[in-house]
């Protein structure tokens, strides 16, 4: 036990030196990684202190109370994005489909589809292979389709659609600024998102044609004056992170955009 605590002591400084918050959860897991893959602590705090995230480590990321697979082909799922599935959830009334644009880990349409049920079509898109293997491989059910895609170039819908997107929208001159554990680690395709951020989602707006949709997307808070005048002529709300940020925004796309 006196070994255990030492050993947990030892990590945590670690951690704690690296900019971890959650120290005590992480530190258990560390441990408890170490135990199960019989390894040596020092090559795991050594990928730590070189700034590789704890959850390309392990390979396993928190979301909405379930475990995904994750690597570095994928963003790590943040504790902020969450809320987007529960903003999805308040707006379904006369939905058929719902499709999640740049799925990566697949955490957010997978997590609809095991809190609604199997009452719509899911469907994940993204442009990488290998983003898309990962989220088949979270799709224990194996109830969703995932469609390989630059955005909506291979999906044509024409029945009420909810699209939810969490796409590349740090604008580039933030990008440049990230902390290294995000800029090192995380794929530069799952984060930047053009000189002003909105390069993907002026796309994407563009794209969907069909009537009676939505469209809820995750966004730099920055960013939203700027798309505020690119969709000025239409039906936007705002939602508030759990960080008190703007950071959703609900849209009602139009052929005319």
């Amino acid at each position: 036990m006196k070994k255990e605590i030492k050993i947990l002591f030892k990590i945590q400084a670690v951690l704690k030196r690296c900019g971890y918050f959650d120290i005590s959860r992480i530190s258990r897991e560390v441990l408890e990684y170490i135990n199960e893959k019989n390894i040596s602590i020092e090559s795991v705090l050594k990928e730590i202190e070189s700034g590789k995230p704890w959850e390309y480590i392990c390979n396993k990321a928190s979301f909405r109370d379930k475990t995904f697979f994750v690597n570095e082909d994928v963003l790590i799922p943040r504790v902020e994005t969450e809320q987007i599935v529960e903003i999805a959830k308040d707006n379904l009334d006369g939905i058929k489909n719902i499709v999640d644009v740049g799925t990566g880990s697949g955490c957010i349409i997978i997590s609809l589809y095991k809190e609604l049920g199997n009452k719509f079509n899911y469907i994940g898109i993204d442009i990488s292979d290998k983003a898309i293997s990962i989220a088949k491989r979270n799709d224990t059910d194996g109830y969703i389709k995932f469609v390989k895609g630059d955005l909506l170039d291979n999906i044509e819908l024409n029945t009420p659609t909810l699209y939810i997107a969490n796409l590349p929208y740090i604008p580039k001159e933030m990008y440049e600024n990230l902390d290294r554990s995000v800029k090192d680690f995380e794929p530069k395709i799952a984060l930047s998102g053009g000189v002003d951020g909105l390069k993907y989602y002026k796309k994407l707006i563009k794209q969907i044609k069909n009537v009676n949709s939505i469209l809820i997307m995750e966004v730099e808070p920055s960013t939203i004056p700027k798309l505020k005048d690119f969709t000025h002529n239409l039906d936007l709300h705002i939602y508030k992170d759990i960080f008190g940020r703007e950071r959703f925004i609900r849209l009602i796309p139009s052929p005319q955009v």
